[in-house]
């Protein structure tokens, strides 16, 4: 086997080394044939008949066509001329079959009727093929063009179905391209309402206060106090944006944090997967935006882990370090497939640890199952 994957390689490499070999193993095996049953002789013609018989097919799969027709035109000179053509005429053959692999219709079909026409002129040839041979020659032909064809219709379906898995790739690419800069758009156009909306009224304010600061005192305490509000108010409604863009409709309900994570694991049960949680290190407050998102990226994991392992348990571990908190989900399903696209679950949690500049990672384990971990940076606000 191992030897065949080596010829392998070298075909794959230098195609023209193993063609020449198989040229020059023809024509060893031309002259040792004639020289066994006595018929090798000095006569250059024949030699160079020969030669023009055997030699052409190391450039068989670089000129099909041209390589058939200077072969079979070798090979009935050396009939006409008398001598024997046991081995080297099987190479015909060959070349027919090569023929039709590797050229189109066109080709094929003017090496079909030649071959016709030569084995029509062989039989006439006298004492030289009877209608045994001349059938058998035939079907021979008729076999090696068949499978040529075959060979190239099948690796013509190769190319098709090698061109399709490239297009359907580079979709899913533009999908979650798309999927990113959807998210992205819907951030902007949120935080621009937001934002916008806000400093007007900010603005309006101040500028009340600010012609009443003297004048009325009181006035101007009720602007400050309003800015204030409208401030914290503004506050809340971007961590909502950047934290719960994927359930607009959850906005006016408290935010899940890592405090909900026992309940994320009972509906996991629910659903026929065993999650185990280990949680480590001294805990930190969260930030209501931060323990949303890191709720989120065990929600998709574990959502995941129902959906597409095949797995019946998962593992859960949150870990509180000094300046991040790390989080993993892990399976032991059977992992994604080769060279998969991450789909728009994993895009969304990417973008949500992007958000804290934080890392984000997914793929197989290394003994088989699936992984999603994320560290998030700890914030000012949390505390430190």
């Amino acid at each position: 086997m191992s030897i065949w994957r080596a010829l392998q390689r070298i075909d794959a490499a230098r195609p023209w080394v193993l063609d020449g070999a198989l040229a020059l193993a023809l024509l060893g095996a031309s002259l040792a044939t004639m020289a066994a049953a006595g018929s090798l002789t000095a006569d250059p013609v024949h030699l160079g008949l020969v030669l023009l018989a055997s030699l052409p097919y190391a450039l068989r799969r670089r000129a099909p066509l041209p390589v058939l027709l200077v072969a079979g035109a070798a090979v009935f000179s050396l009939l006409l001329l008398g001598h024997g053509t046991a081995v080297i005429g099987t190479g015909l053959f060959l070349g027919a079959y090569t023929v039709a692999a590797r050229t189109g219709r066109g080709a094929t079909a003017v090496a079909a009727a030649f071959c016709g026409v030569l084995l029509v002129a062989v039989a006439a040839l006298p004492g030289r093929m009877g209608w045994p041979e001349f059938a058998t020659n035939l079907a021979l032909f008729i076999g090696a063009f068949a499978l040529g064809w075959g060979a190239r219709a099948h690796a013509e379906s190769t190319r098709l179905l090698a061109e399709r898995a490239e297009l359907a790739e580079r979709a899913q690419e533009e999908a979650s391209r798309m999927a990113v800069s959807e998210e992205r758009l819907r951030i902007a156009r949120d935080l621009h309402d937001v934002v916008g909306h806000s400093l007007g009224v900010i603005a309006l304010q101040a500028g009340v206060g600010a012609r009443v600061a003297l004048s009325d005192p009181e006035e101007a305490r009720s602007s400050l106090l309003a800015i204030a509000e409208r401030s914290r108010a503004s506050l809340q409604e971007v961590r909502q944006i950047l934290g719960a863009l994927r359930n607009p409709e959850d906005d006016a309900a408290p935010s899940p944090g890592l405090d909900d994570l026992d309940d994320l694991v009972g509906r996991s049960a629910d659903a026929g997967v065993r999650v185990s949680v280990t949680r480590t290190g001294e805990p930190w407050p969260l930030t209501e935006s931060l323990g949303l998102t890191a709720y989120r990226v065990l929600q998709e994991s574990l959502t995941n882990v129902v959906k597409h392992s095949g797995a019946d348990r998962a593992e859960v571990e949150v870990r509180y370090e000094p300046d991040r908190l790390v989080l993993s989900v892990a399976d032991h399903g059977r992992g994604a497939p080769a060279h998969a696209r991450e789909g728009t679950g994993q895009v969304g949690m990417r973008e949500r640890v992007a958000v804290w500049g934080g890392r984000f990672r997914a793929g197989n384990r290394a003994g088989g199952g699936y992984e999603v971990a994320a560290e998030l940076p700890r914030p000012e606000e949390a505390g430190r």
